[in-house]
């Protein structure tokens, strides 16, 4: 008996298995970028054994505290990428990072990092292996170690304005399992010894202090705290919507604080003024540089990939002035008295997005090392980066 072509194809049809075909781009897409991020270290790796038979130069250096001399020595080869364009996943320019050689012995760098109008601030703490190491920031002038500022406890962020320096540190451990190990806000003045203040017991920071609008602000995750500038003592603290992130910035003349989707107006008198700016999607990162701020917004499908930069006015409406490149993965949204720079991942690796003075995105900067890094931009055409212990400065093409 004859079969029908159109009956057989239609059975056929019927029989043949489902396929799932959604997400197989992006499955496709992922793949490439693990294999190209494979192939780099690989390269990294073949770079670092070629460079080990290079013989360690060993610089002595003394700390004016007088204490022991330092044996410093190359770290092993780093390398970094210079990437344009919308797709930070590309190969972009290989750049080689350059060492720092400081001119005293600054400890063992680590991040946060925090750009001054005429200084850098990095944290470090002692090679020490018995108990807690000391902790420190250390104030660099490019080679120069200006001074450093000894501490027993994590630093959490640096800042300087309203008079002072300011860092934010916490102990390692709590008492107890049910509570929270304890904060202190340190002030560092011109002259003299800091001065340390235990935030109230319970207090859980979730983002940088800053020190602005006539006042020092610690981000909590229930709210904020208000410190006075002059001698560090306790305003008040002002309570908000639970939240995992938030972050204290200028904004025109006046500080706000994230709260959501909803910058809102700080005042150093009452409290919370009574302006607020209204985005709409999650706040991710707020930032100035002098009287100019920015905002960064998750994506318009409540993501963080090509997550959005956006200018903050009171007085003007909110637009938008980048979008941040494919696979790039954003923590925080910083900024010096000059520039504004987003921090994040590409692939696993540490990177650092360049935003330009006015809209879009300039370059994105990804160093190929999966340790603890911490970026920041420091000057027009470099990058300095904070890396296994090490200073290294990476300049643009």
């Amino acid at each position: 008996m004859p079969v029908d072509d159109a009956r057989l194809e239609q059975a056929l049809h019927g029989a043949a298995p489902v396929v799932e075909h959604a997400g197989v781009l992006d499955r496709v897409a992922s793949k490439r970028t693990r294999r190209r991020r494979n192939r780099r270290l690989a390269m990294a790796t073949s770079a670092a054994v070629a460079v080990a038979l290079v013989v360690v130069t060993a610089v002595f250096v003394t700390r004016d505290n007088g204490s022991a001399p330092h044996v410093a020595a190359p770290g092993a080869a780093l390398s970094a990428r210079v990437v344009t364009g919308d797709d930070a996943t590309g190969d972009g320019r290989t750049v080689t990072p350059r060492p720092v050689t400081l001119d005293a012995d600054p400890g063992v760098l680590v991040g946060p990092m925090s750009v001054g109008s005429t200084s850098l601030s990095v944290a470090s703490h002692d090679r020490g292996t018995d108990g807690a190491p000391l902790t420190h920031v250390v104030r660099i002038d490019g080679t120069h170690v200006i001074d450093v500022k000894d501490f027993k406890a994590e630093i959490l962020s640096i800042t300087e304005g309203e008079g002072a320096r300011w860092a934010l540190t916490r102990n390692p451990r709590a008492i107890s399992r049910s509570t929270i190990p304890d904060a202190f806000l340190k002030r560092i003045g011109a002259v003299g010894d800091p001065v340390s203040i235990t935030l109230p017991p319970g207090s859980d920071p979730v983002g940088p202090i800053a020190a602005v609008g006539g006042a020092v602000w610690v981000p909590l995750r229930d709210g904020v705290l208000q410190y006075d500038p002059a001698d560090a003592h306790f305003v008040r603290r002002i309570a908000l919507a639970p939240a995992d992130t938030r972050e204290v910035a200028q904004v025109g003349k006046l500080a706000y604080v994230s709260d959501g989707g909803t910058l809102r107006q700080l005042d150093s008198f009452t409290g919370l003024g009574s302006d607020s700016i209204r985005f709409g999607p999650e706040i991710l990162g707020l930032a100035s540089a002098g009287f100019d701020g920015r905002v960064l917004l998750r994506n318009e499908q409540a993501g963080t990939e090509h997550a959005r930069v956006a200018h903050a006015d009171s007085d003007d409406p909110v637009r938008l002035t980048a979008v941040l490149p494919a696979g790039f993965l954003p923590d925080h949204l910083e900024a010096s008295p000059t520039r504004f720079w987003v921090t994040g991942s590409v692939d696993g690796a540490p990177a650092i997005a360049l935003l330009n003075s006015g809209d879009g995105v300039r370059a994105t900067v990804v160093v190929d090392t999966t340790g603890d890094t911490s970026l920041a931009w420091t000057d027009a055409h470099t990058v300095t980066a904070v890396t296994d212990g090490r200073m290294y400065t990476i300049t643009l093409p």
